[in-house]
């Protein structure tokens, strides 16, 4: 029997299907979830040594200057790992000349950042946060450049290290920070100094690795590098605008207290944005390398992959609604109560963003990306509006509500382009069994509510998995794929 994903062969290509996807997104899940433990410790010890609105200044800082970050983009890292996993020479051709305009496109980055938060009139010690925060990011952006061409060549397994690394260093330094009670500024310094030790353990592994480095500087490279990448750099613009203005928008609208409770439930629900980001990771690439070779390999990827993201994403909503608010609590202390309404909303906007990101890597993958920065701009319009109005009726609960409704949008649109472009998802029985599945994992959650919350979610998720199998909700050739990664999958790493 041959699975759509296992065994998609092309005479001029081999196995393109899901075999190298799987390992891939496996190393990726994997790190995350290593991260994922250590971030909800670090988090909980940032929250009570710090307090609401210490807190929400620290967890501004860090959004602020995420949402300048797409400055030194342009698209650059999109296009070369698209054209690179299509054709392995354009590594050699491009990534100094990526490598050159990276480092110039950071420094602009870290001074429009500085100033932005002067003319912002933001009081003085937010600024000083900025700043060295900003620090961090400039390592950062140089460190994620030398991890695309990792990710161009599909070796997740070098990106999933150097995360683990980056994280476990700061982690160790956040406590030590914690332990020596040095305050706000002393955390801070912490995502800096991560940042500039992890991306020179990366440079040093990648310069004995790939050995491609030189000073050679080729402007006019520059000038058809951010043509080209262009479109990816407006949609990433717009995309960063519509998910980070409303915290800039709380921020004149709502006080330091209100934004402490908004980001301790956005950061709670960001913690799970490893799963989205190690599937989409693996998924750009892959979906790049199929859609030149088979386009019938490839809607058979995406109606698969919409059925797994459907089956994770429901697992996650619904265990949220049941325990999230006892996991916040856990996490952050009774004096983040005020942050659990939002948790319950955000993680809605989390579900819908996984459609949405491997949507867009799909448009990406087949040269949309001009239909993507429409889809955005309309997205980015559309959320600022509704920032406005709710917030001044809902406060920053109905800043939640809006992002949620954006991205709602977002799914229908993209995935009607996708439809147009014969990449369809027919529902079918499975809605129907995972409907059955998820109230099993409910009962059973419920039982356990007198005992305790890792009882309930331990035992969620062993009811949720086993009722997949027992209700049939995979079909013989998931089955089929399922038994070939259990007999294969650790000898079968691809080959580079």
């Amino acid at each position: 029997m041959v699975g759509p994903l296992s065994r998609i062969y092309d005479k001029r290509s081999g196995m393109i299907g899901g075999k190298r996807i799987f390992t891939n997104t496996a190393f990726m899940i994997s790190s995350s979830l290593i991260n994922l433990g250590i971030s909800i410790i670090t988090t909980a010890l940032i929250a009570r040594a710090l307090g609401p609105e210490l807190y929400g200044k620290y967890s501004f800082g860090l959004t602020f200057i995420f949402f300048f970050s797409v400055l030194a983009n342009f698209g650059i890292e999109t296009l070369f790992v698209r054209e690179s996993a299509r054709d392995k020479e354009n590594i050699s051709r491009m990534f100094m000349d990526i490598m050159h305009l990276k480092c110039f496109l950071a420094l602009l980055t870290i001074v429009v950042v500085a100033v932005s938060a002067n003319l912002l009139n933001y009081p003085k010690s937010t600024i000083h946060v900025i700043y060295i925060l900003s620090i961090g990011l400039f390592f950062q952006i140089l460190y994620m450049t030398l991890m695309s061409v990792y990710r161009s060549l599909e070796k997740m397994l070098v990106v999933a290290i150097f995360s683990v690394i980056f994280r476990v260093i700061t982690a160790l330094m956040i406590v030590g920070a914690i332990y020596l009670d040095i305050g706000l500024m002393g955390i801070v310094w912490t995502f800096s100094v991560g940042n500039v030790l992890v991306f020179l353990g990366s440079y040093v592994y990648f310069y004995n690795d790939v050995g491609i480095f030189h000073l050679r500087l080729n402007p006019r490279n520059w000038v058809i590098l951010i043509s080209r990448g262009f479109p990816f750099y407006a949609s990433a613009l717009l995309t960063m605008v519509y998910t980070k203005i409303n915290v800039l928008m709380l921020s004149k609208m709502e006080g330091e207290l209100e934004i402490g409770y908004y980001m301790a439930a956005a950061t709670l629900v960001e913690t799970l944005y490893f799963i989205p980001d190690a599937v989409g990771i693996s998924l750009f690439p892959a979906f790049s390398r199929i859609y030149g070779h088979s386009i019938e390999a490839l809607k058979k990827t995406y109606a698969k992959m919409v059925k797994y993201i459907m089956l994770i994403t429901a697992a996650v909503c619904v265990g949220c609604f049941l325990v999230g608010g006892k996991i916040l609590l856990l996490i952050y202390g009774e004096a983040f109560h005020g942050a659990v309404p939002i948790l319950t909303i955000l993680i809605i906007y989390w579900a819908l963003m996984f459609f949405d990101n491997m949507m867009s890597n799909l448009l990406f993958s087949i040269n949309k990306e001009k239909v993507q920065v429409k889809v955005m701009g309309f997205a980015c319009a559309v959320n600022i509006l509704l920032n406005i109005i709710l917030i001044r009726e809902y406060g920053f609960i109905g800043s939640a509500y809006a992002i949620v409704i954006t991205e709602g949008f977002v799914v229908v649109i993209i995935g009607g382009l996708l439809w147009l472009n014969s990449l369809r998802y027919y529902p079918d029985w499975t809605i129907l069994r995972l409907a059955g599945v998820l109230m099993v994992m409910v009962l059973t959650v419920r039982a356990l509510g007198n005992f305790n919350i890792a009882l309930e979610i331990i035992g969620g998720a062993i009811s949720y998995v086993i009722f997949l199998f027992a209700l049939k909700v995979f079909d013989d050739e998931d089955l089929v794929y399922i038994r070939s990664i259990i007999q294969r999958g650790a000898t079968n790493v691809p080959r580079y």
